[in-house]
């Protein structure tokens, strides 16, 4: 159980649970999301600075150390040429060089100077680096001055080339003009390297913002996993547990025991209020079970006295009218001897419905032990013992069942058979007249018929067939006190079956007891 901080929890209808349980894990997925998305952008931001500024700069300061260091060759094969038709191309070509590189100059410090450009110098600031904006910014105010010095000496170059050209006099201006370029290209592999560390930082600053990632997303993973634990514990000790304990009770419940005991889920949801109503159920069931045990108690001892007090009478009547009728038969009319045998008859069904009364009762309140019944041993059983009555009214009993086996209790399924066996007989006296006892397998269920050729009933009355006390025909013409198939009814209930009836006035009748397939025999075998 929950204590402590999440309190408050037990007071949430189910409704409310859920939505505070996975809107938490939403908004926690959502924050992830954020996190991963921003993350990406700053890390996408990182390659795109990356390509945009650091790559593009170091390729700048090699391409303007190229054009230097081009320009030193031409520098050095004009000093061997005297010619002033290939002295003037090479000055013009010298210019014209000077002017690019000045112009790069000017874009490197505009756009890829770390001073200038407010992402690398934040950068450099974060990691204590100013150093290398310095140097950068000290390496490029050098080679605007050393280009500005070999533009004068390339001047100076060009003005005495238009005179008598003399290598003696010019040759040191030569070798200072070749020396201001090996300074520019000193300066420019410097401003290389110093635009190498810088983005080394860069790197750096990538790795950091890669690990910060890596560390958000990894809490956030972990925090996830941490909710989804808490939620699952919440949901189910707050939730699926009780609710597991509560079918569990009423399992029992449904099983008979209501002796069966569980205690109140605190919380005012709905689990809380669904254990408060099964309590209250319980506590009803439990009294009123009470009270029809003694109800029915009472209700079979006064039946059992009745019927005691009842048969007592009914057999001095019976036995009384007997003396009667055999002690004065000779001088009674024919009349007084009817009235005498109609008293018998009385008394005796009287005394044959109170029994059957007290069998059906009797079996109403008993719990049938089951076991492994064949049917087809126990039909032959019953046709048997009915044999000789049926022999004595020419009626024909033919079995064609095949051995099968059902779950059930013996003697009630015997009984059960041999009342509907009784009353196929009741209702076959015309010639030739015939019964028979078959069986075939239903979906689930494995189905006994008997079938005779009787007088049959209306179909409208199938339903009224298997009622306490209802008959179709009167007493006058068969027999009968109207509790046989109720009987029926009753045993194939106990076995969670069916009883009905198919028939047609004056075409016969089949009855079918239906017995469900029990997974101590598997599938039933009837066919």
């Amino acid at each position: 159980m929950i204590d402590g901080p999440l309190v408050w929890f037990r007071r949430l209808t189910l409704a409310q649970k859920f939505f505070v349980s996975f809107g938490s894990l939403l908004l926690l997925l959502g924050l992830s999301l954020a996190a991963i998305l921003f993350y990406l952008s700053k890390i996408n931001s990182y390659v795109d600075r990356h390509n945009r500024i650091t790559v593009p700069a170091v390729v700048t300061a090699a391409n303007m150390r190229q054009t230097v260091f081009q320009m030193n060759l031409a520098l050095t094969s004009l000093e061997r040429h005297s010619s002033m038709q290939t002295r003037n191309p090479v000055f013009a070509r010298l210019k014209r060089d000077e002017s690019s590189v000045r112009e790069i100059l000017a874009f490197y410090r505009a756009t890829h100077a770390a001073r200038t450009h407010p992402v690398l110098f934040g950068m450099l600031t974060r990691h204590n680096q100013m150093v290398l904006a310095d140097q950068e910014d000290r390496l490029l105010d050098r080679m605007s001055s050393l280009l500005d010095d070999i533009s004068s000496h390339r001047e100076t170059l060009t003005a005495s080339s238009q005179r008598a050209f003399d290598p003696e006099s010019s040759s040191p201006i030569f070798k200072e003009a070749q020396s201001l370029y090996e300074k520019l290209t000193e300066a420019l592999t410097t401003l290389i390297d110093v635009h190498t560390k810088i983005d080394t930082e860069m790197k750096l600053e990538g790795d950091v913002l890669l690990s910060q990632a890596r560390l958000v997303i990894l809490a956030l993973v972990i925090l996830l996993m941490i909710v989804i634990a808490t939620t699952y514990r919440v949901v189910s000790t707050q939730i699926a547990t009780p609710l597991r304990r509560l079918a569990g009770v009423a399992d029992r419940v449904a099983h008979g025991e209501l002796q069966a005991g569980f205690e109140i889920w605190p919380a005012r949801d709905e689990v809380g209020e669904l254990s408060a109503s099964l309590a209250l159920m319980l506590t009803t069931l439990r009294e009123r079970t009470t009270a029809l045990e003694r109800k029915t108690r009472e209700l079979e001892a006064f039946s059992y006295s009745v019927a005691h007090d009842l048969k007592g009478p009914l057999r001095e009547i019976e036995g009384f009218s007997s003396l009667i009728e055999g002690k004065y038969s000779g001088a009674l009319d024919a009349t007084p001897r009817q009235y005498l045998a109609q008293i018998r008859e009385s008394a005796l069904r009287m005394t044959a419905l109170i029994d059957a009364l007290l069998k059906y009762s009797r079996l109403e309140q008993q719990t049938l032990p089951k076991s492994r019944v064949n049917l087809r041993a126990l039909a032959e059983h019953v046709v048997a013992s009915r044999q000789i009555a049926a022999s004595s009214q020419g009626v024909r009993i033919t079995i064609d069942l095949p051995a099968s086996d059902v779950w059930g209790e013996p003697t009630s399924i015997q009984q059960a058979v041999g009342n509907v066996l009784d009353n196929a007989l009741k209702f076959s006296r015309q010639e030739p007249a015939e019964i028979s006892i078959g069986g075939m397998r239903g979906q689930g269920e494995s189905i006994l018929w008997v079938r005779d050729n009787g007088i049959g009933f209306d179909p409208q009355h199938a339903t009224k067939l298997f009622g306490l006390f209802e008959r179709l025909h009167s007493s006058d013409r068969y027999e009968g006190t109207g509790v046989g198939l109720a009987i029926v009814k009753l045993v194939m209930e106990k076995h969670e079956g069916r009883a009905w009836a198919d028939s047609s006035l004056g075409k016969g009748s089949t009855f079918y007891l239906a017995f469900p397939d029990s997974p101590a025999l598997g599938h039933g075998t009837l066919t």
